[in-house]
């Protein structure tokens, strides 16, 4: 039985793809905030800032982005939080000039970029926050599986990765979409995964989140 103002939510192991079922109170807030939340998490994602980063980055306590992408938590973004964190990543671009830019040529980014074009309704809605980005390109959808899923904790070849990332988005990439995403998880300024040999294949996995096969 589901009781008023709970939902019945799904969580799967993207690799296995098992659901497991969870009971969660609901919490609703304006799809304007919403989408606030969503789109400062794209960004933030694509650039492979983690949500502890991002939140001493506008001088906030460490679990403050985290928080505010809980899907228990009611919490949503002010104006002023808002421009705090569009300084933080226009700064974060240009002191890293080397950066996979989210679009091409976009090297700066206005409050505008975290607003919907279109007018929404003022009907509120369940908090319901993007673990990996529906509909984003091979940076934001690996940078999300690493973040989000249990799918690196375990070494993977790229045909596996590639496979993975086209399983989650619906997709049909190929291993050189995957390459500068890649080599930012690896090699970038905040990397998240390490190269391992299996026999003559490369394969990456989390650091420090060695498990065997």
């Amino acid at each position: 039985m589901v009781f008023k103002n709970q939902i019945i939510t799904y969580k799967y192991d993207t690799h296995f793809s098992l659901p497991t079922w969870k009971m969660a109170k609901s919490v609703f807030i304006f799809p304007i905030q919403l989408f606030n939340i969503n789109a400062v998490r794209r960004i933030r994602i694509h650039f492979n800032l983690s949500a502890s980063q991002l939140s001493k980055g506008i001088g906030k306590s460490s679990n403050y982005i985290g928080t505010m992408e809980n899907e228990q938590n009611e919490g949503s973004y002010s104006d002023e939080v808002l421009s705090d964190i569009i300084l933080y990543i226009n700064k974060y671009i240009n002191e890293n000039p080397s950066l996979e830019l989210e679009f091409k040529g976009k090297n700066h980014y206005t409050i505008y970029d975290l607003y919907p074009l279109e007018v929404l309704s003022n009907e509120k809605v369940a908090k319901k926050v993007d673990a990996i980005p529906p509909g984003s390109g091979p940076t934001i959808t690996l940078n999300a599986i690493i973040e989000a899923t249990d799918f690196f904790k375990t070494s993977h070849t790229l045909k596996e990765i590639v496979e993975e990332c086209n399983r989650v988005q619906n997709k049909n990439w190929v291993s050189q979409d995957f390459t500068q995403p890649l080599e930012n998880a690896v090699k970038g300024k905040n990397k998240r995964l390490k190269v391992m040999l299996r026999g003559d294949l490369n394969t990456y996995i989390l650091i420090g989140k060695q498990k065997k096969d």
